[in-house]
């Protein structure tokens, strides 16, 4: 297993689950910029292709701040820090863009909002999928 993915699961699984839906929500919210950009050129991006031009790495970079400062404060900065990175190379690795894109692939809907709602709720679903064959 990766080490990313690893240091990933051994510690989220140890949140209290209020944490744990603040973090995914973290993504969810950085990977809306993906789905609406997804939306607006399925037929010419992958998802991969999408997730590079919609997500500067600024925006990245909020996104492990904002995994940073959700983290309780009962761990170091320097845990909370390698939390968030670990996080960060999972969304971003090529298996979880590939499965997610699978994903959405299968999404039908004609309205963006929409569209992107579904989308989130996809990701949801296949990091808790991911969590529940990890830690059993």
């Amino acid at each position: 297993m990766l080490d990313y993915l690893f240091r990933f699961f051994e510690l989220f699984t140890k949140l209290p689950k209020s944490v744990q839906e603040q973090i995914i929500d973290a993504i969810i919210l950085t990977l809306t910029l993906v789905f609406k950009h997804f939306f607006r050129k399925k037929s010419e991006d992958d998802l991969r292709t999408a997730t590079e031009e919609a997500v500067t790495p600024q925006q990245w970079n909020t996104t492990t701040a904002n995994v940073t400062n959700i983290m309780p404060s009962l761990y170091s900065q320097k845990k909370k820090e390698e939390f968030a990175n670990s996080v960060i190379e999972l969304i971003r690795s090529n298996s979880f863009i590939q499965e997610l894109g699978n994903r959405i692939d299968k999404i039908n809907a004609t309205d963006e909002e929409v569209y992107v709602a579904l989308c989130s709720i996809e990701t949801k679903k296949l990091i808790i999928e991911m969590l529940e064959k990890n830690t059993k």
